[in-house]
């Protein structure tokens, strides 16, 4: 079954305005009509946009290029300047921004800068991260932003699990940003983030499952999510 929330979804529809409803209807009759005629079609501008914030990362995840650090190109972080022109060419016809691929976001120093641009363009804002960044202070800075989505890896609920695959991590810097995020998010009163915990299943985790969901209660998280590997 498909995950759903209420708010995330209702804030999501937020942002249409009559300008982007018309280009996505543009976009989706346009992909219709390609699979119909079995000649590409392009009508509109791009709904949806990925940006990787950087291919750096503290972690060692076996199976993630970034971790493994084998990237053919050097590490680099997206600089504010190309995203700020880029936002401001497309942003009256865009609706979501992917703010993440294999880096890890809070690296670049200047991320919540840019999630906040894209915020006061109307935006929807999505980012995950491994949580080891998250500190009182970031965590505060996050809610303010007004990052829409935030997306915490935890692939594990005891250490040895947990770094088992998350090489170099530590579970509990991954529990203490958790808990910063969520009480930041209630002491200033805000309906965003949407923040879930992301749960990679694969053989040496899977008795845990049932752990992360009260672990996810406990905390405060809005929910918890699982995924297979992708290989």
């Amino acid at each position: 079954m498909p995950y759903f929330n209420l708010n995330d979804s209702l804030n999501l529809i937020s942002k249409f305005t009559v300008r982007r409803t018309w280009n996505a209807g543009k976009v989706w009759l346009s992909y219709q009509l390609s699979k119909l005629t079995g000649k590409p079609l392009q009508w509109g501008y791009p709904i949806s946009i990925s940006f990787e914030p950087t291919t750096s990362c503290n972690l060692r995840c076996p199976e993630c290029p970034s971790g493994l650090r084998e990237f053919t190109r050097p590490t680099g972080m997206l600089q504010k300047s190309f995203f700020e022109q880029t936002i401001d060419d497309i942003h009256k016809d865009l609706l979501y921004l992917i703010f993440y691929f294999q880096g890890e976001p809070y690296l670049n120093p200047d991320f919540l800068n840019m999630v906040k641009y894209a915020h006061d363009k109307g935006i929807y804002t999505a980012t995950s991260t491994n949580a080891h960044y998250l500190t009182d202070a970031k965590a505060k800075a996050t809610v303010e932003s007004g990052l829409d989505r935030l997306i915490i890896s935890i692939d594990g609920t005891t250490q040895d699990v947990y770094q088992s695959y998350r090489i170099g991590g530590k579970l509990e810097k991954v529990l203490e940003g958790a808990r910063n995020i969520v009480k930041w998010k209630k002491e200033l009163k805000s309906s965003t983030p949407f923040i879930f915990f992301q749960f990679l299943v694969v053989k040496p985790n899977e008795h845990q499952i049932e752990e992360v969901k009260k672990l996810g209660k406990e905390i405060g998280v809005d929910q918890v999510r699982f995924k297979t590997a992708q290989v």
